[in-house]
């Protein structure tokens, strides 16, 4: 459900981006086709041609005590290899002391935009007067993509991008990478390319899929649209981290989210593929913040159950984390 989220989040990105994403003109003026890549970004990276590998990542730590419990638990017991943290929530303390305690573990900063639930909200780490376009009436983060398309300009977004990463470097986070909250650096081209300056700024890998043909003609238009036009706006950058993203769909039941998992692992084709989750604790806190309760405690509970991590090692998928996507990449610079 997220990454289809993040993907359909930037339907403003495919349209300012159409011009770029059409076939460039050869001499003369005339359009020349465009070759998809053949290799993977796993072989740019120097993986094999036929490895298949995974991270299982867990998106929205620091949000809440419950999120940061199911988080580190699927960590410390599960096979979740890595995470990423929103900085501007309250309970952000607390998960960058299990940091701390914990400094090899892969801990990215989930660059939150917006603040979507009803009664618990979270506002800028940026001052307010140099980010007014990113907040609401009550001075929270806007509750949607759109309204920040709508209201905040890049710069405004770059600034509050630089301070979440500051804010994580602050309390004792080291992160590997960085993410995006519900896909809004997507919602326009301006604001990816303020978090492509950040990221590059902090020598930081970011979340940027390349899907290939064969992937993407299993998605929806939107999603179509929308890769190939980012596709086509980075070719030969060297920046792409990933070839696949899987995240639940809503229309999947909780009492299958577990097959759902196994079945998507089976299914992994050769490359980096990172699967999305988002996991907590089921309880009285997780109940009054999000309707989302069950389904993330479920997540816990699919990765940390022997039989997935039985699955990974029967198909021979090889788990790798965002800390070495990081020093591929660099070794690649230098």
């Amino acid at each position: 459900m997220v990454a289809r989220k993040a993907l359909l989040a930037v339907s403003v990105f495919c349209s300012a981006a159409s011009l770029s994403a059409q076939e460039p003109p050869g001499p003369g003026g005339r359009a020349v086709a465009t070759s998809q890549p053949a290799r993977t970004v796993a072989e740019d990276l120097g993986f094999g041609p036929v490895e298949r590998l995974l991270i299982i990542h867990g998106d929205d730590a620091g949000m809440c005590h419950s999120a940061n419990v199911g988080t580190i638990e699927a960590l410390s017991r599960g096979v979740v290899n890595s995470s990423s943290i929103m900085t501007p929530c309250p309970w952000l303390l607390e998960i960058a002391a299990y940091c701390r305690e914990h400094p090899d573990a892969d801990f990215g900063v989930h660059i939150a935009l917006t603040s979507e639930w009803k009664h618990y909200r979270w506002g800028a780490v940026a001052p307010r007067p140099e980010v007014p376009g990113l907040l609401d009436t009550d001075a929270y983060l806007w509750p949607g993509v759109a309204e920040v398309v709508l209201h905040a300009t890049a710069d405004e977004v770059e600034r509050e991008i630089r301070a979440q990463v500051k804010r994580a470097l602050a309390v004792g986070i080291r992160p590997t990478h960085i993410d995006t909250h519900m896909g809004t650096v997507f919602g326009r081209p301006d604001f990816f390319q303020a978090y492509r300056k950040v990221a590059n700024e902090f020598k930081l890998p970011y979340l940027l899929p390349r899907l290939r043909e064969e992937v993407l003609a299993t998605r929806d238009p939107l999603t179509r649209m929308t890769a190939l036009a980012l596709k086509n706006q980075m070719s030969g950058s060297r920046e792409f981290t990933l070839d696949d993203l899987i995240s639940i769909e809503g229309h999947v039941p909780v009492e299958k989210q577990k097959q759902f998992y196994i079945d998507a692992i089976r299914k992994l084709k050769p490359g980096i593929t990172q699967i999305i989750i988002h996991c907590g604790v089921e309880g009285e806190e997780l109940k009054a913040i999000t309707g989302t309760n069950a389904r993330r405690d479920m997540d816990r509970q699919v990765f940390c159950d022997p039989e997935v991590k039985a699955v990974l090692a029967a198909e021979r998928i090889r788990l790798i984390t965002w800390r070495e996507i990081g020093e591929r990449q660099r070794r690649r610079r230098d």
